[in-house]
């Protein structure tokens, strides 16, 4: 994951240079493909509602542990570019919710987006993705 970040921070810095304001990159780019719900897990981050005005760059522990975040809104920030990326978002749930997986959480294909300070400004939760039932 790390190497692909390098990576990523490598094209995201070319880019603004040559003037882009947007850079959205590839699905799974972040994490790779080959994971499974147990194997993903540590890697997953909460990622808290856009309304909370959150820059993860300038306050990366606000909402706990969130070093995906942290760099990527640090990308964006220090680029003055909109980065569009594909994490993993992980929400507690428990046994009142029927749908509440057995492991007590929800695991999700999300979509981000920090502006050009480094600001959260989107999240969007995929429903309707690649991924067997129950996985993410």
């Amino acid at each position: 994951m790390n190497r692909n970040m390098d990576v990523l921070e490598g094209a995201i810095k070319e880019a603004a240079q040559q003037g882009a304001r947007i850079i959205v990159t590839p699905e799974d780019g972040i994490y790779g493909w080959v994971f499974t719900r147990e194997t993903v897990y540590p890697y997953l981050e909460d990622i808290p509602d856009p309304e909370v005005n959150w820059i993860p760059c300038t306050d990366p522990t606000r909402f706990g542990r969130a070093p995906v975040q942290e760099r990527l809104s640090c990308m964006a920030r220090n680029n003055s570019i909109y980065v569009v990326a594909n994490i993993g978002d992980k929400k507690p749930c428990n046994s009142s919710d029927p749908k509440c997986p057995s492991d007590g959480r929800y695991q999700y294909n999300t979509d981000v987006v920090f502006d050009s300070e480094g600001k959260l400004v989107a999240r969007y939760h995929k429903w309707k993705s690649h991924w067997p039932a129950g996985t993410k």
